[in-house]
């Protein structure tokens, strides 16, 4: 019964700010700082950068003042040729990755006064009212110092993927109902990819982690923001599609990418868990051995790496499976 009552309050908030919008809200300029991740992929390719330069013109005039960032992780770098006057180009040829990606821009969200920062994955799909929905639900949200960012209902090949609530233990995942408009007082993980967030939310917490360069990044950030007492809105009426490597392993993967993977999960849970989610882990990477991979497309290169991450949760310690991946000094404590 609490949960239905706080949901339909959340979505007459909602109801409630998009009405109050046709006044003065409705005139206020949204500033964001829009990042794009590429690796290996030249800036005409990506359909982040096509598909959000033409959400933006179909913003009315004044309503966002959108700086897009073009942060190219290919190794060695590459030639892009001639970009629009609107896209600025941040080369990283050492492959800093996401979290660098982010961080940077960031900065520049920091210095120029942005108030909000768009992350998104080169190969996202944004519909083309992306911006105007999420600027409705920014109106909404600005105002509460306690919701740190909007995240939208993620699809790729056809299943939802983001946002959810992680049960407790690190067991199931909840995932919100097609069209849930509102606040979880239940601690969020969104994808990070199309997730707009406050820079204030961001800072307040010491920005990207940078030992997670890429994988679970979100994971990160999401647990963070709310062992700080902060939350997400959830608009569930924007959808956006993703592809996701973890969906198909033969084609959108190698084995050295998920064994990065495994690693940046390893160190996440003993990062923030105890020995419960630790069993929770091994379990999950005795499905993966018996049954998720072989579904997924993965050979036996990807069972052997999911084997050793399994060996090492059996016979090593937590230090020692943490190597040198020393705490935050301003890493709350949570959980």
């Amino acid at each position: 019964m609490r949960r239905r009552t706080f949901l339909k309050t959340s979505y007459l908030l909602l109801q409630t700010g998009r009405r109050t919008m046709n006044t003065t809200d409705h005139r206020m300029c949204i500033r964001m700082v829009a990042v794009i991740a590429l690796y290996k992929m030249q800036p005409c390719e990506s359909i982040a950068l096509s598909s959000l330069r033409k959400a933006i013109s179909y913003l009315p005039n004044e309503q966002a003042k959108v700086k897009i960032l073009l942060y190219d992780n290919t190794p060695g770098g590459q030639a892009i040729g001639e970009l629009p006057d609107d896209v600025l180009y941040k080369a990283n040829p050492e492959n800093g990755a996401l979290s660098a990606a982010c961080n940077y821009a960031l900065e520049i969200a920091e210095k120029e006064c942005f108030e909000w920062l768009i992350t998104l994955n080169q190969d996202t799909d944004l519909p083309q009212d992306f911006l105007s929905k999420l600027l409705d639900a920014v109106r909404l949200v600005s105002p509460m110092q306690k919701i740190a960012g909007v995240v939208p209902r993620i699809s790729s090949d056809g299943r939802v993927v983001s946002p959810y609530v992680q049960m407790r233990f690190w067991t199931l995942r909840k995932y919100f109902q097609d069209g849930f408009v509102g606040i979880s007082t239940k601690e969020v993980h969104a994808a990070n990819s199309a997730s707009m967030i406050k820079v204030s939310a961001l800072k307040s917490i010491g920005g990207f982690d940078p030992r997670f360069s890429l994988d679970l990044v979100d994971f990160d950030i999401d647990h963070r923001l709310y062992c700080n007492n902060m939350h997400f809105f959830v608009a569930g009426n924007i959808h956006v599609g993703l592809e996701l490597s973890s969906n198909d392993l033969k084609r959108r993967s190698s084995p050295g990418r998920y064994e990065d993977y495994l690693r940046a999960e390893e160190v996440y849970c003993d990062e923030y868990f105890g020995r419960i989610v630790s069993t929770v882990v091994m379990a999950k990477l005795i499905y993966r051995i018996c049954y998720k991979l072989w579904c997924n497309g993965g050979n036996m290169a990807y069972r052997k790496i999911a084997f050793k991450f399994l060996c090492r949760r059996l016979f090593c310690s937590k230090t020692r499976r943490k190597g040198n991946w020393k705490p935050l000094t301003s890493r709350p404590q949570c959980l």
